[in-house]
């Protein structure tokens, strides 16, 4: 597992460097970053969740689900509370920073990166189980996430839950679940032209994110230390605290390795996007996110070997 996750991750890295170079050359715009963005959140991502659910349903597949579910509430739960305690008001004074480094804690970028490699490393059945992360992190992001900013971002809670339910992968999320129950049959030529589509996910969604990459000042990003904390914590420690709080449930292997490598994944994209929206300072959590995803290089890898010892 350890290897595979390794040749996974340098390929993924790759694609990474290709999306990085073609956005330095010109090949990659702004707007073609975004149009490619929203080909893979609204039309590839929810098709590969729809695919994940077309198989035999079973009680012991369905059970499984709802712990898993229930593990990665209490895993959301447990973030919060680390993060709060962590990056505490007496220790970051400045809020903008305070509130991208507590979000960075408790939320990654599972939808770009864990979902392809999920599917590369466990299949289709792995990225079944990761359904309920990519539910309660949505919900959690736009209530509890959202929260944290102010300005055009800040919204009732019946707004921002509304706003996490309308995401594109809840609604596949929903559908996919009514399928697996209902075994509503697919067509051959169906489950074809989503076989085909769900391959689009990993490259894609790599190039997406070495387009952001490109942003990146190295030389700075090197010496800030608290950008280092920040990676430290949320590729490393947070997994390592999870991994250790999941031996307490009897998940099986796909349900396991689905949500470890969710919670292995980088710092969520969306700790930029939030700041931009309220006209904050773009370039510590635009550091730390691209830092956060080139270290995930090697620290995914490096979970998935502790998971494997243990």
């Amino acid at each position: 597992m350890f290897f595979v996750s390794v040749e996974q991750v340098v390929i993924m890295f790759l694609l990474m460097i290709l999306g990085l170079l073609c956005s330095q050359i010109g090949f990659i715009h702004k707007q073609t970053a975004k149009d490619m963005t929203n080909l893979l959140l609204y039309i590839v991502s929810p098709v590969l969740i729809i695919n994940s659910f077309l198989r035999k349903f079973s009680w012991a597949r369905l059970t499984m689900f709802g712990l898993e579910f229930f593990c990665v509430l209490l895993v959301f739960i447990l973030g919060i509370i680390i993060a709060n305690l962590i990056f505490s008001s007496k220790l970051i004074k400045q809020p903008v920073k305070r509130n991208a480094l507590r979000f960075s804690l408790v939320y990654s970028n599972c939808g770009f990166v864990g979902i392809p490699l999920i599917q590369a490393i466990v299949g289709n059945g792995g990225v079944f189980y990761s359904v309920p992360y990519l539910i309660l992190q949505n919900i959690f992001i736009w209530t509890h996430g959202a929260a944290m900013y102010q300005g055009k971002v800040k919204k009732s809670q019946t707004q921002m839950l509304k706003s996490a339910l309308l995401n594109p992968n809840i609604i596949a999320s929903i559908v996919g679940l009514i399928i697996f129950i209902a075994q509503i049959p697919f067509p051959e030529v169906l489950t074809t032209t989503f076989d085909y589509i769900t391959a689009l996910n990993m490259p894609l969604s790599m190039i997406i994110i070495g387009t952001n990459l490109s942003q990146l000042d190295l030389k700075n990003s090197w010496q800030d230390m608290l950008a280092w904390v920040a990676v430290l914590v949320r590729n490393l420690l947070f997994p390592i605290v999870v991994i250790l709080f999941l031996q307490l449930f009897e998940l099986n292997h796909e349900a396991l390795m689905a949500t470890i490598i969710m919670v292995s994944c980088p710092i969520a994209s969306l700790v930029v996007l939030f700041s931009l929206l309220n006209d904050l300072e773009l370039e510590f959590p635009t550091k730390i996110m691209c830092l956060s995803t080139l270290l995930s290089v090697v620290t995914i890898p490096v979970l998935i070997l502790f998971t494997g010892l243990l």
